[in-house]
């Protein structure tokens, strides 16, 4: 289901070469990565940007999603996504979405998984069990977290 390597195609960064906070070696788990779907509720598979890195926490794998939020490396509403991160309590698992254009999602990887079937697996589960909830999203004018 997931690539087996990096492409510009399917890759998502901060814009600095700044190490992020709490960043791991390696792309198997255990730890917390975070993923950006494109048209996540297209028919269809959406296109999926990973942010290739591990995190030791949820919490590192939300401020490096607010990072890239905010230079712009996701969504044309970057800026305010990561206002909206910002007001939002503890880290932990969630998924962040900007209308029809973007859902973001913050998950857990599992010892021995990669992070790109980690990140797969979540949003596949989340878009499945948000199906009859997908106009409330796409209509609320503003990013939402779920």
């Amino acid at each position: 289901m997931s690539p087996a390597s990096r492409t510009p195609y399917n890759t998502v960064g901060p814009k600095d070469d700044r190490p992020s906070p709490g960043g791991l070696d390696g792309a198997v788990g255990p730890g917390w990565g975070w993923t950006a779907f494109s048209t996540p509720w297209a028919t269809g598979r959406p296109a999926p940007k990973y942010r290739w890195t591990l995190f030791a926490t949820a919490a590192h794998a939300v401020d490096d999603l607010r990072r890239c939020l905010d230079d712009g490396a996701v969504s044309r509403r970057g800026a305010l996504c990561a206002s909206v991160l910002r007001k939002r309590g503890a880290p932990r698992e969630l998924v962040l979405c900007d209308g029809a254009d973007w859902a973001c999602v913050v998950h857990e990887v599992r010892p021995g998984v990669h992070l790109t079937d980690a990140g797969d697996a979540y949003f596949d589960r989340w878009r499945a069990t948000m199906a009859g909830h997908r106009f409330t999203i796409v209509n609320a004018g503003v990013p939402t977290v779920w």
